[in-house]
């Protein structure tokens, strides 16, 4: 009985693992219009990220890095 009860459990867990291992369909990254704001200071480390792409941020906003972490900013629209 212990065994079948093993059994069952390891293979759930192989299922789980094989589903995670699973080639995902890769989305393509938007850039939204604009520019981050530069951020001239040395960090000495990094905060956890508010946000990874242009797309995660609401309306106009793009995903920058300032004040030593990735957070949704307004960008600016004039050119570099």
């Amino acid at each position: 009985m212990k065994q079948s009860g093993f059994s069952v459990l390891t293979v759930v867990f192989l299922l789980l693992c094989l589903h995670t291992a699973q080639p995902g369909t890769k989305r393509k990254a938007v850039d939204k219009p604009g520019h981050c704001p530069e951020f001239f200071v040395g960090c000495p480390f990094t905060m956890f990220p508010m946000c990874k792409f242009d797309k995660g941020c609401k309306n106009a906003k793009k995903c920058c890095f300032y004040n030593c972490r990735r957070q949704c900013m307004e960008p600016s629209l004039r050119e570099k």
